[in-house]
């Protein structure tokens, strides 16, 4: 029976599901859709509008959901990896235990009347009170609800055998998160398939239990699988078909009168060269260590000779287990670092976030804000781009109130470099390893009443969804987002198309400012397109 909800629109007719799939990439869907093996995303395609959606720089799934959602960008948000550095200090904590939660489409929808179910969002950590319902996603603060209402939790259970959340069990600590992965393929598929049906599941249930507007779910199990079996195509394979087998289920349970619409956060390609962060900034002088423990010292002399990889294996299992525990993600309060030497120093995770040590800034910083910051700066990215990495200047390419908090340097992850590795003991600036890791073009699809068939977009951006989602919706779009409406997935005569875009002024005059600072920014990093032709409402 499905449940009434007393601040229902009762005149709005929209109804809008957005399916996630965290990884996902077009890569891998668009020839075997082609060859008949995804038959349902074939049908989405040839009847709907679909291509690249630009991710976050860099594609980590934290901030990409939470830009998405927001239609902001990270300046704008103070999230810029899942390691944030806490203020003062050279200590990195989860973001979202030094962020308040950004209010996302999911609460602008609901403030308007309309009922919301959001299930598995990864930027949600814990649930909280909305108009419908809220399933919490990856990293979920266990001492938090997990679900809204929180009875609903035991009503996934009854239905699921147990709701589960990821595949990756994470705790959450202090100053970290502790992913606590399965050990073996067939342990680690058999999870993997377990969690994916029950998301699909719970999915169908809060569909047929609640009278909703807007729904969105993300199963992140193509990350997941791709991540660790990138070179195992076939296995791939298998688990896409089974997502485009519960995609069809889905549609067939909504009907024809709701625009589906799918979404990665980032695409996905291989990860055969690594670079070694840390390595580098130790060899340019700029990163000083006190010491070296037993094990980085081993690692690192093999490292230097191109013999790791062969000369682990010939060590005593114990050893080579202890010598490779001990340099995975080191911490840098546990590096040993020299902070009165070091000039430049990372975050711990892999994410490729620079900080310059600042005087004023970090607790034992040595270089002078203004002249001597920048040099350092423009010095480190000619560098780094002889090597083949592309690195940016925050102000390149965040803009808003918490570009303070952003790193001094991004790397990026691409085509050239297809993963970053901040640990120290490597002995070489790169590495090979096996998997995959994240890409900035994931995947954007409409289909439905109002949505063009058989096109291909281009120049979609992350930071769109959230405002094309609203403007579907009839629900005024906050002056301050960044992203557009994508108008050109709409049918021209259709009333989508015609429908004037309206604009919700939220913010004070001071914030103009960095709104217009924003559109001076390349539109090869973020570009704001909110300014045009806005209707404020």
């Amino acid at each position: 029976m499905r449940e009434k909800q007393t601040m229902r629109d009762k005149k709005h007719k929209a109804k809008v599901l957005i399916i996630g799939l965290d990884g996902a990439t077009w890569d891998l869907i668009k020839p075997w859709a082609e060859e008949g093996k995804l038959p349902t995303f074939k049908k989405l395609m040839e009847g709907g509008v679909y291509g690249n959606l630009k991710s976050t720089i860099p594609p980590w799934t934290i901030p990409a959901w939470n830009c998405m959602l927001t239609g902001k960008n990270p300046g704008k948000l103070g999230v810029f990896t899942f390691m944030c550095r806490s203020p003062d200090s050279y200590v990195f904590r989860p973001y979202f235990l030094l962020n308040k939660p950004p209010k996302s489409v999911l609460d602008i929808i609901s403030e308007n009347g309309k009922t919301v179910c959001a299930v598995n969002i990864p930027m949600i950590h814990y649930a909280y009170k909305i108009n419908g319902c809220m399933v919490a996603g990856w990293l979920y603060h266990p001492s938090r609800p997990i679900t809204y209402p929180e009875e609903l939790k035991s009503e996934l259970d009854s239905i699921t055998g147990g709701y589960e959340i990821d595949v990756i069990e994470v705790e959450v600590l202090p100053h970290e998160f502790k992913e606590i992965e399965i050990e073996g393929k067939e342990a680690f598929l058999k999870y993997l398939y377990r969690v994916t049906e029950k998301r699909a599941k719970a999915t169908e249930y809060l569909l047929d239990k609640y009278d909703w507007d807007f729904f969105m779910v993300v199963f992140v199990g193509p990350d997941r699988i791709q991540h660790r079996l990138w070179e195992d195509k076939d296995e791939i394979e298998k688990y896409y078909q089974y997502i485009d087998k519960i995609i069809a289920k889905l549609l067939d349970k909504i009907g024809n009168n709701v625009i589906t619409i799918l979404v990665s956060d980032h695409g996905f390609g291989a990860q055969s060269k690594v670079f070694n962060i840390s390595e580098w900034l130790i060899e340019k002088g700029l990163l000083k260590l006190r010491s070296l423990d037993k094990q980085a010292k081993v690692r690192r002399i093999l490292g230097k000779l191109g013999l790791w990889h062969f000369g682990k294996r010939l060590l005593p299992g114990k050893l080579r287990d202890h010598i490779g525990a001990g340099m995975h993600n080191i911490k840098l309060e546990e590096a040993n670092i020299d902070w009165s030497k070091t000039r430049v120093y990372v975050s711990r995770g892999g994410w490729g976030d620079i900080y310059i040590n600042l005087i004023g800034r970090e607790p034992e910083g040595i270089v002078e804000p203004g002249e001597e910051y920048e040099k350092l700066r423009d010095w480190i990215i000619k560098e780094l781009r002889k090597l083949g990495v592309n690195v940016f200047k925050k102000e390149e390419i965040y803009f808003g109130n918490y570009i303070d908090r952003a790193p001094d340097l991004i790397v990026q992850v691409d085509d050239t470099i297809h993963g970053i590795n901040p640990s120290i003991g490597y002995g070489s600036i790169f590495s090979k390893s096996n998997g995959g890791n994240h890409r900035i073009n994931g995947i954007f699809l409409a289909y439905g009443p109002g949505i063009k068939r058989g096109f291909e977009i281009e120049n979609a951006e992350i930071l769109d969804i959230t405002p094309t989602i609203l403007h579907i919706m009839e629900v005024p779009i906050p002056e301050d987002t960044d992203g557009r409406v994508l108008k050109e997935i709409f049918e021209e005569e259709s009333e989508l198309a015609k429908k004037e875009i309206l604009y919700q002024k939220t913010y004070e005059r001071e914030r103009i400012k960095e709104k217009i600072k924003g559109l001076k920014f390349k539109r090869n990093c973020y570009i704001t397109n909110s300014t045009r032709n806005k209707k404020l409402v």
